[in-house]
């Protein structure tokens, strides 16, 4: 692995129980404009060799965001979730949209929560 992408923290437990759960459960729900709509990620990152790897993709966006967001994952259209590590909260940013974001959850243990799984024919 190329120094570069090496974190410079290493992942708490509640990001691997993240993991374990966002596998089963790729949904959650966010208001939006009072409308509440129903997100589900398709490209979840995580701490492995490739394309989806969370350090990769945290190196691209750091363009965009500040350096305390670490990426989880993208819905269909590319709208990011990411995780604070510094404040806890979970933020998702509408690719549209940008900076500021709609906070999702207060914390990454709250966010894995709120995940439910629904078949695309529901």
């Amino acid at each position: 692995m190329d120094a570069e992408i090496i974190p410079p923290f290493s992942l708490p437990p509640i990001y691997h129980h993240w993991l374990e759960r966002v596998r089963k459960y790729p949904m959650f729900d966010i208001w939006r404009g009072g409308t509440l709509c129903a997100v589900r990620l398709t490209y979840i990152l995580e701490p492995v060799e490739g394309e989806r790897n969370i350090f990769l993709h945290r190196l691209r966006l750091r363009i965009d965001s500040p350096e305390e967001y670490l990426p989880l994952g993208y819905d269909t259209f590319g709208n990011l979730l990411a995780w604070n590590v510094r404040e806890g909260g979970v933020y998702f940013f509408w690719h549209a949209e940008g900076f500021p974001a709609y906070r999702v959850a207060p914390s990454l243990e709250e966010m894995c929560h709120r995940l439910y799984y629904r078949p695309l024919s529901a």
